[in-house]
């Protein structure tokens, strides 16, 4: 995992490193992540200390204390440089999509499609998928049981 590889990170990478800006420790570091993306991104006990010794390894972060059986662990300059670049990365995602929305899609000359037709316009074309989008998302998913896990082992297909 050399700095080459980090050119973009996972969430749970990003939610790691972002949570130890500040000394934190595994379970905190979860916790934190919960809390910050309120539900949304959910970081496994295997995940995370996989992620963690991987980074300590890359000199990522560093451990910087061990209290009882919990070690404390803070990100180096190293890592704050890799977690500057994700975040600077992400907001052109952002300013992209920004930029997208406000002209709604638009575009003065769609290019041509191999038919040597017009493309359909990019607005009409987002406002289908929009459409495609909500119809799937109202009808009801499938589900697969896994196990004997009740219902907590169904999951949606």
């Amino acid at each position: 995992m050399a700095r080459e590889q980090l050119k973009t990170l996972t969430e749970p990478m990003y939610y790691i490193l972002l949570s130890l800006l500040k000394e934190n420790h595994g379970y905190g570091i979860m916790q934190m992540v919960d809390e910050l993306t309120e539900g949304r991104v959910v970081i496994g006990a295997g995940t995370l200390y996989s992620l963690l010794s991987r980074f300590e390894r890359e000199k990522i972060i560093t451990q910087v204390a061990e209290e009882s059986r919990r070690k404390i662990y803070k990100i180096t300059e190293k890592g704050s440089d890799i977690l500057q670049d994700e975040y600077t990365r992400l907001n052109h995602l952002v300013e992209d999509g920004k930029k997208f929305f406000q002209f709604e899609g638009e575009r003065k000359d769609p290019p041509d499609d191999s038919g040597g037709e017009k493309a359909e316009d990019l607005s009409e074309a987002v406002e289908k998928e929009k459409v495609r989008t909500q119809v799937i998302h109202d009808e009801p998913k499938p589900r697969r049981n896994f196990g004997n896990l009740g219902k907590k082992g169904m999951m949606p297909v």
